[in-house]
């Protein structure tokens, strides 16, 4: 069900018809939209660790995330924690949207660790709007990369990773 835009009275009758169309139906259109959101946090045995110097998935299973939207604005969200093992290392994170990177070239978040504080868990986060998504169902994905010659690791055991997304 979607939004009806409501009607303009002049001196006609108030009918049920219109009532169910412009006040229950647009309510519930309107209560949909606060209800459609998706969460996934990840919980296992082994931390997740990349290679890759080209965006490839998290893990596309436990931070993958289905949301079938009304059409317009979601909010994409991530906390995390991960480790560098190169001081110069970079450790890049983007989101994938159906299938393509939400930003085509080093993402959203860049993680540095710097001189002396590489090889320890920092904390990531990040909260971001996806603008005018058309209604339906969508898939959003977590991805990273790294520089060359460093390898980045996200810690699953203790620290649990949440993504999630939310239509507004």
């Amino acid at each position: 069900m979607g939004w009806t835009t409501p009607k303009t009275w002049s001196s006609e009758p108030l009918t049920s018809i219109d009532l169910n169309t412009y006040m229950r139906d647009n309510q519930n259109h309107l209560k949909d939209r606060l209800d459609s959101s998706a969460v996934k946090s990840v919980n296992g045995t082994r931390n997740i660790r990349t290679t890759s110097t080209i965006f490839v998935d998290v893990d596309e299973e436990n931070l993958a995330l289905d949301l079938t939207t009304h059409g317009g604005d979601v909010l994409l969200g991530f906390t995390g924690s991960v480790l560098n093992t190169d001081t110069a290392g970079m450790m890049n994170i983007n989101v994938a949207v159906d299938g393509v990177d939400y930003v085509a070239d080093d993402g959203i978040v860049r993680n540095n660790p710097g001189v002396g504080d590489n090889n320890r868990y920092k904390p990531l986060t990040f909260v971001m709007m996806i603008p005018g998504l058309a209604p339906g169902a969508h898939t959003f994905k977590l991805r990273w990369k790294v520089s060359y010659g460093n390898s980045a690791t996200m810690n699953v055991i203790k620290l649990h990773p949440q993504f999630w997304a939310k239509e507004i």
